[in-house]
């Protein structure tokens, strides 16, 4: 399995409705997104919000057994979950996120406690 992470902006304005998505997420569409997650390979996903000086940040930690397998697996996932799901990114983030130029990130440091 390979760990890997991202961040994406909040556009200015769109804190609230990010976590209204992630209620959601947790809440009504528990089931859809954990289908949705499962159905791509990620065995994790992390979200965690960051105010920084320039702005909200979402920064998000996945496992998979391949990152761009995942991101691919979820990309060509078209049914209402995962509609939805591209359509709250693209409100939130802008088109960033759901590109397929999606910057890959390098591991350097990968600490765990034996």
């Amino acid at each position: 399995m390979q760990l890997y992470s991202f961040v994406a902006p909040i556009q200015p304005g769109k804190t609230a409705e990010f976590r209204q998505f992630v209620s959601e997420l947790e809440g009504s569409r528990k089931d859809e997104y954990e289908s949705s997650r499962k159905a791509a390979g990620i065995a994790r996903e992390n979200i965690f919000l960051q105010t920084t000086s320039k702005g909200e940040m979402v920064s998000i930690i996945q496992e998979a057994e391949t990152e761009q397998g995942a991101l691919d697996s979820l990309r060509s996932m078209k049914d209402p979950f995962n509609v939805w799901f591209f359509q709250q990114l693209s409100a939130i983030h802008g088109n960033l996120v759901v590109s397929s130029d999606v910057p890959v990130n390098e591991l350097l440091l990968d600490y765990r406690s034996s």
